[in-house]
């Protein structure tokens, strides 16, 4: 028996399930990235094998996950990954103070306000969360 006979292929729908989107997100996407090119049979249905599946999944996370535009997953996709690793660990965003949120200028004005409070507190958390992510 040959290699490809026991690669595992899915249609569009199972893909789709796999990887918690739905279909049409998949025919979308087959647009925007040129890195995913499903197998298409004579009729025209698309087919994805176990690197289709595994490449949908980096997009989800790109997109989805890391918050990126459709373009930034795109160049993100075409970087090698060695340089993926050193891009995404050079950058250090400096914390906001939550003095300059907009939601902290509106409150201004009462210096007693429990939204104050309560939005350090968000924030302090929120810094923690990076903190654990980074």
């Amino acid at each position: 028996m040959s290699v490809q006979s026991e690669e595992k292929i899915y249609k569009i729908g199972q893909a789709a399930k796999l990887v918690g989107l739905k279909s049409y997100v998949l025919r979308f996407w087959e647009g925007e990235f040129e890195q995913l090119e499903p197998i298409r049979t004579p009729s025209g249905q698309r087919l994805y094998n176990d690197g289709h599946i595994a490449l949908i999944s980096r997009i989800k996370a790109l997109l989805h996950d890391e918050g990126l535009t459709i373009e930034g997953a795109r160049k993100r996709l075409d970087m090698p990954e060695s340089r993926v690793g050193d891009a995404v660990s050079t950058v250090e965003l400096p914390a906001p103070r939550v003095e300059d949120l907009p939601l902290f200028k509106h409150d201004a004005e009462s210096e007693e306000s429990p939204r104050k409070a309560t939005l350090h507190e968000i924030h302090a958390a929120l810094l923690e969360i990076r903190k654990l992510l980074s």
